[in-house]
C-alpha cells in the first residue's frame, strides 16, 4: 500500500519541550502518513522518548502541536490518545504474568453474557473468538490459554499489539520492538507488521538498528539533539546516509569492522561440566564446558531464556553451581565470592544496568569509581581524597565519551546509553584479565556502540579475554573470534567462520543444535 502523503495519521509540528534547563525537543516535526511504516531513529538523548510521550499525551509540549488525522490536537493524556485510536507497545510489556494470554487480552474490557453489573459473567467464548480472529487477521499464532509467564517474549509482543487492535487502535507506536528478539522472531514480527500495514494500520517504530529500518520502513525520520535533521522515503536514501545524520562523526561506525591482527595465548577462563539448577523458573544449566583464552573474544548466542543469563551469572559469582567448576587463570573460583573474583581479575558488565550495574540513588562519580574508592590514588592510608576521586571519575568518563552535566549529578540523569558507557568505564579501569559483557550495547546509540566495540577489541588485542553474551547476531559475528550457541541450558554448537554464520547460528538457536 502506498502511503498518502497528504493524509497524516500522526505527526508533530515544531514541538518544543524543556525540563528545567534541559531542552529535550527543540523543534521536532514529523509526518506519518496513513498506511505506512515510519521509523524514527537517533542517538540516546536525541529526544525520541520525549517525542513519543507527547504523541501519547503523557507530556504536553511547551510549543508546537501534535497532529492526528490531519488536525492539530492538544492531548490531555494517554486515554485521549487511545480515543483517537493511537496505542503504544512499550519495551516493558503491560501484561499480568499470572494471568493467561486471553485474560490479559480482555482485562478491563471483558465481554459479558449479560450486563448485570457486579453479577455479570464474562463471555469467554466470545473473548476467545475475538482473540483468534484478530490473531488470524495479522498472521499470528497464539495459544490464548497459556499463562503469560511461560510465553516467549515475541508472543507477548504480539499479544500487546492485538490488545491495541481490539481496542480499535489503527495507529501503533512501537518502542525498540526487536530489542530482546532473536533473528527468527524479528522476521516473524516484521511479517506481522507488514500484514498490519496491508490491513490499513499505520505504524511508527523507534529503532537503533539501521538494517531493520532499511528492511521494514517506508519512511525514516532522524532526530539529533532534539531536532529533526533528516526525513526521507527509504527508496530514496541509503543506510550510510541515515547513519551520517544520526551521528556527528559517521566514520566512527566504520571502526566496528573486525581487524584480526591479534594473537591468542593462555587459557584465562575454563568451565568444566558446569551444572546449575533452575531458580524461580530460570533455565537450568546442563554440563557446560568451554575455554576463553588471552587475546580472544568468545561470543555466546541464544534465544532469550535459554540459559545465557544464568551462565554469565554463574561465572560472575551471582548464581551458585551444583556441579562442575569455574577456573580463572588456572585457579578454581567456583566457591569464591564476587569480590574475590573481581580481585582475581574478573570484570562484569551486567545486562541489567538499572538494578545490577548501577547504584540508582548515587551520583555519577560514585558509580564510576565504585570498587576503586579504597585504592590509590583515590585513597591513601585508607582515607579517600575528594580531589583525586573527582579527577579519576572525570578521567574515566572522558575515556568512554560519557555525556553528563556534573559528576555530582545523580546517575539517573544520564541517558540509558551513557549509563552503559559509565559501567564500561568503571569495569575496565582496573585492567581485568577477563571481561564478561552481557548485552553491552543494549539501548546504546551508534557512537556509543562504536566506542564499546573499539574498547572490547582493544582489550582483546592487549591480551585480555572476553566472553560476550549478546542477542545482536551482527554484533556477535562482527566481534567474536568464535561463537558458542546455547539452547535449553546446553551448548549446542560452535561457529568459527563468518561465512554463513548468521544462518548457522540462527538455526542452532531455534532448533537446539546443528
Amino acid at each position: 500500500m502506498q502511503p498518502n502523503a497528504r493524509s497524516v495519521a500522526l505527526g508533530a509540528v515544531d514541538l518544543h519541550k524543556s525540563y528545567g534547563l534541559v531542552k529535550a525537543n527543540r523543534g521536532i516535526s514529523l509526518s506519518v502518513a496513513r498506511g505506512e511504516i515510519h521509523a524514527v531513529v537517533g542517538e540516546n538523548g536525541a529526544g525520541k522518548s520525549t517525542l513519543m510521550r507527547m504523541l501519547q499525551g503523557v507530556e504536553r509540549p511547551d510549543h508546537g502541536h501534535v497532529v492526528i488525522a490531519d488536525k492539530q490536537v492538544s492531548l490531555s493524556g494517554p486515554a485521549e490518545a487511545l480515543a483517537y485510536s493511537i496505542g503504544m507497545v512499550h519495551q516493558e510489556f503491560m501484561l499480568a504474568p499470572d494471568l493467561t494470554l486471553l485474560e490479559n487480552l480482555v482485562l478491563g474490557e471483558e465481554p459479558v453474557t449479560r450486563n448485570w453489573g457486579p453479577f455479570s459473567r464474562i463471555d469467554w467464548a466470545t473473548a476467545l473468538r475475538e482473540g483468534q480472529d484478530l490473531a488470524a487477521s495479522i498472521g499470528a499464532q497464539i495459544d490464548w490459554h497459556r499463562r503469560t509467564s511461560s510465553v516467549p517474549v515475541h508472543i507477548l509482543q504480539f499479544v500487546e499489539i492485538i490488545r491495541l487492535l481490539r481496542r480499535g487502535c489503527n495507529v501503533l507506536i512501537l518502542d525498540e520492538p526487536t530489542a530482546v528478539l532473536a533473528p527468527p522472531q524479528v522476521e516473524e514480527l516484521f511479517g506481522l507488521l507488514r500484514n498490519l500495514r496491508t490491513n490499513g494500520a499505520t505504524i511508527l517504530f523507534i529503532s537503533h538498528k539501521i538494517g531493520e529500518v532499511m528492511a521494514l520502513a517506508d519512511q525514516v525520520t532522524v532526530i539529533r539533539s532534539g531536532k529533526t535533521v533528516f526525513q526521507s522515503a527509504l527508496a530514496d536514501t541509503t543506510s550510510l546516509e541515515i547513519a551520517s545524520h544520526i551521528v556527528s562523526d559517521a566514520p566512527q561506525i566504520a571502526k566496528s569492522t573486525p581487524q584480526p591482527t591479534h594473537t591468542m595465548g593462555q587459557t584465562v577462563l575454563e568451565l568444566r561440566g558446569l551444572i546449575a539448577p533452575s531458580l524461580e523458573k530460570s533455565q537450568s544449566l546442563k554440563g557446560i564446558s568451554f575455554q576463553v583464552r588471552e587475546g580472544e573474544i568468545v561470543g555466546l548466542a541464544g534465544v532469550s531464556g535459554n540459559g545465557q543469563v544464568e551462565l554469565v551469572e554463574c561465572i560472575a559469582g551471582l548464581r551458585a553451581i551444583s556441579a562442575g567448576s569455574v577456573a580463572l587463570q588456572g585457579t578454581d573460583i567456583s566457591k569464591d565470592t564476587t569480590l574475590s573474583r573481581r580481585k582475581r581479575g574478573l570484570a562484569y558488565i551486567s545486562a541489567d544496568r538499572r538494578h545490577e550495574g548501577l547504584a540508582a540513588d548515587a551520583s555519577i562519580e560514585t558509580n564510576v569509581i565504585a570498587g576503586s574508592h579504597r585504592t590509590p590514588p583515590i585513597a591513601k592510608a585508607g582515607i579517600m581524597s575528594p580531589r583525586y576521586l573527582r579527577q579519576e571519575a572525570r578521567k574515566r568518563l572522558t575515556a568512554l565519551k560519557v555525556v553528563y552535566g556534573k559528576v555530582t549529578d545523580p546517575v539517573g540523569s544520564l541517558s540509558g546509553g551513557n549509563q552503559q558507557k559509565l559501567v564500561f568505564a568503571r569495569e575496565s579501569a582496573n585492567h581485568p584479565r577477563l571481561m564478561i559483557a552481557a548485552q553491552p550495547t543494549r539501548g546504546v546509540d551508534l557512537n556509543g556502540i562504536a566506542a564499546i566495540h573499539t574498547l572490547l577489541r582493544d582489550f582483546r588485542d592487549q591480551g585480555g579475554a572476553v566472553l560476550l553474551a549478546s542477542e545482536e547476531l551482527d554484533e556477535l559475528i562482527g566481534l567474536s573470534d568464535r561463537v558458542l550457541v546455547i539452547s535449553g541450558g546446553r551448548l549446542v554448537g560452535e561457529v568459527t567462520s563468518p561465512d554463513g554464520a548468521m544462518s548457522q547460528i540462527g538455526q542452532m538457536m531455534v532448533r537446539g543444535g546443528a
